[in-house]
This record gives C-alpha cells, structure tokens and sequence, in this order.
C-alpha cells in the first residue's frame, strides 16, 4: 500500500496544532504546544493504524491530543462506527493540562471514538484487562520512569491481540531503553521487534534515523504480538 507522508490534513484541528505549535482549550485559551509525538511518530502510527486496521486502539499519554487525534481520525477514515475503540489513560489530563487533548478531539468532531481514562496506567491497565478488552493497537508515551514503563509494557503484552503492535515512544531515554532491553532478552516468546522505516515519512532513509537505529537510539521502538500466555516456568530471566 502507499503510505502516508507529513500530510496532516487527513485532521484539520491536528495539521493546525502542528502548524502553530500550539493547542487551544474549552475557553478558548491558546497554550504553547508541550509533549507533542513528534510528526515522525504521528505518521508511523496512522500508516500502521491504515495497515493493520486496529478495531480497537489504546495510547499511555493523551497529553495535547496528538496521538488521539491520528489514532481516532483513522477509526473514522476506516468507516469503523463510533464506539469509544480509542482509550486515552492520564491522570494529568484534567487537572494540569486544562484537558487540551480532550478538547482537541471534540473540536475535531472525534468523541464519540474516545474513552477517556483519568487514572495512573498502573491502575487503568489492570483495569481493562479484567474488563476482557483487547486491543489491535497501543501507543506508550506516559510516564517514563522505568517501574511505570515496566508495567506499561507488562500489561500491553496482555491487552494486545494476537497480531497487535505495541510502540514506546521516546526508546533513547535510558528508562525506557532498560524495558525495551527487558523485552529483547527475556521477551521473545510473546514480542517480536519490527522494522518502523516503511512506515516513517522518509522511509527510514534519514541519516540520523539510521545512526539513531543502528546504535539503539530510536525515536520509537515497536514489536508484535507473536505469542499468547506467560514466560515458562523454567525461563531464566536474562540481563537486562
């Protein structure tokens, strides 16, 4: 399929937000844009949302709402009804972010493809994994301290559908880089890295894409769900 570049326009409020590096809330006050995925990302994630048509999203991170925005404007552009398929999890969204990303999607007519989720992810998480939802889909970008990724990663591997993708976002920040570590070494059963570059605008050709790849410095980092249940009894965890 042909993929998507930095065309935005797909999503007014986000082309935008991203143009004037700002986002706007309930009453009408303009704030300076903080905690954006960058446009790289954003493109990476409507390519694969396009690709692999998720029925059914999840993101760590609502933040300014970019990320809801891609995710919740390709439920739409794939004619899926609005259902809430898309849950947004943050605790700060209401009370430090004067609900910007919230707002975001209402502008842009989303809603009805939003559940939001006011709650820290180590509660959330847990949460909808007894609820029995499943997901085809889910953006990490919360929290980065390493114990709060852990368990974001933990819990994502049993919300994914089998054939569903995870992405963690900002995979150079050392915290982050000691859960993806985790993952390569002792996770292979269940999690299978892949390759983002035919995805990414440029195709993966950027000079610095490909330094930041080839010493583990990525941008963002995604695997696949290969493999259902635990780790065997008998599996000595590797160092990470």
């Amino acid at each position: 399929m042909t993929f998507s570049n930095f065309d935005f326009s797909y999503c007014p409020v986000l082309a935008e937000m991203l143009a004037s590096n700002s986002a706007v809330d309930s009453k009408g006050n303009v704030h300076s844009a903080f905690g954006l995925s960058t446009a790289n990302n954003l493109v990476v994630l409507r390519n694969l949302q396009l690709q692999f048509k998720a029925t059914a999203t999840l993101e760590v991170g609502l933040s300014m709402g970019a990320s809801a925005l891609v995710l919740t404007q390709s439920h739409r552009d794939l004619g899926h009804v609005a259902a809430e398929q898309h849950v947004a999890i943050d605790p700060w969204q209401e009370h430090m972010l004067s609900s910007l990303g919230i707002h975001a999607v209402q502008r842009a007519g989303l809603s009805q493809y939003l559940k939001f989720v006011g709650q820290t992810s180590d509660l959330a998480l847990p949460s909808l994994l007894e609820q029995g939802r499943r997901f085809g889909l889910i953006y990490v970008d919360g929290s980065h301290w390493f114990e709060d990724v852990f368990l974001d990663c933990h819990y994502s591997n049993h919300l994914l559908e089998l054939g569903g993708i995870v992405l963690f976002d900002d995979s150079a920040d050392p915290n982050i880089g000691k859960v993806l570590t985790f993952i390569r070494r002792n996770m292979r059963y269940a999690l299978s890295e892949i390759d983002l570059s035919p995805y990414r605008a440029d195709q993966g050709k950027s000079l610095r894409y490909r330094i930041g790849k080839a010493t583990g410095r990525s941008q963002l980092t995604a695997f696949r769900k290969i493999g259902e249940g635990r780790r065997p009894l008998a599996h000595t965890t590797r160092k990470f």
